[in-house]
């Protein structure tokens, strides 16, 4: 998606909610920069294991805005998330120098200007300083400055787009494409890509073929089963074989993003413990760790030798 297409759906998002769009769109245009990036309605995990949500978000320069009208002037956390909007979420606890500020859309139009006026003052200014690495990537190049590090974390917010994108990155592969969820990449490292299940009014719904997958709020650990009583049983019975191999599975949980496009999301490395003790018709699979070690393609090895 070019930089045209992006913004329009981005502040699209607000076109029904007047004052929003108007004190967004403000600032867009005030700032008259076409090297930021800005991210609409994102949902940022506080340190206090609550979520808030930022209705403009620079992740470049770590500056989200909120804009408080009447109906929700008190109430700026959101508890009744769905799990897109959690695996989508941005970690405040793992950003430095992270900036929230406030814009009060029941104030007067000179009042409400005065405060656009002041926030893009403050956001040009921290550009100004950021600016021999401001740079607005496209998503190949964001691909390509995550190959060059030596872990991907799950505080980085990356956005996958494919399966394929994920085994070429990440771990090395050169594929063209990828039909399977759930494959080998290297050693005891399977990569798994899970479509996570919905849980409506404390029922469980399967979006996958039937499989149940269902990831803690804290991504801790996922649980994960079958609505087919007799394939759920037999998982349960024969668990044992993965754990005595030790494997490792890479988890990329799939997911809408802000802007409605699916969307493929680190959340750690997971090892099977055994039956969950919340549910026996369900395995539990516990975090291992929250970073996985990036490996570098045999092309490029050839190239560097």
């Amino acid at each position: 998606m070019n930089k045209r297409d992006y913004l329009i759906k981005t502040f699209s998002r607000t076109k029904r909610k007047d004052y929003e769009n108007y004190i967004l769109t403000a600032i867009w245009h005030k700032l008259d920069n076409m090297n930021i990036k800005p991210v609409s309605q994102q949902y940022v995990k506080r340190q206090n294991g609550r979520y808030a949500l930022m209705d403009l978000y620079f992740p470049q320069l770590k500056i989200g805005i909120e804009v408080d009208e009447a109906y929700h002037l008190n109430n700026h956390t959101e508890d009744n998330l769905r799990m897109d909007d959690i695996i989508s979420a941005v970690y405040e606890e793992s950003i430095e120098d992270f900036q929230v500020y406030r814009m009060d859309a029941t104030k007067s139009i000179d009042e409400i200007n005065a405060r656009i006026h002041e926030v893009v003052s403050i956001i040009k200014n921290k550009a100004a300083v950021v600016k021999t690495t401001l740079n607005w990537m496209t998503y190949e190049e964001e691909l390509s400055e995550l190959k060059q590090k030596e872990y991907l974390s799950i505080h980085d917010n990356v956005q996958f787009k494919d399966i394929k994108d994920i085994a070429n990155t990440v771990f090395g592969k050169n594929a063209k494409r990828y039909q399977l969820s759930y494959f080998r990449v290297i050693d005891k490292t399977w990569l798994w890509c899970p479509k996570l299940s919905i849980v409506e009014n404390g029922d469980t719904k399967s979006v996958a073929s039937g499989w149940l997958n269902l990831l803690a709020e804290d991504w801790t650990y996922i649980d994960e089963s079958h609505q087919d009583v007799a394939i759920a049983k037999e998982r349960t019975k024969n668990y044992m074989e993965e754990m005595n191999v030790g494997r490792e599975r890479a988890v990329f949980a799939k997911y809408k993003n802000n802007l409605g496009f699916n969307s493929y999301r680190f959340v750690g490395v997971f090892k099977i413990s055994g039956v969950s003790p919340d549910n026996d018709e369900f395995l539990r699979y516990d975090r291992i760790s929250e970073r996985v070690r990036i490996i570098k393609s045999t092309v490029s090895k050839q190239l560097e030798s």
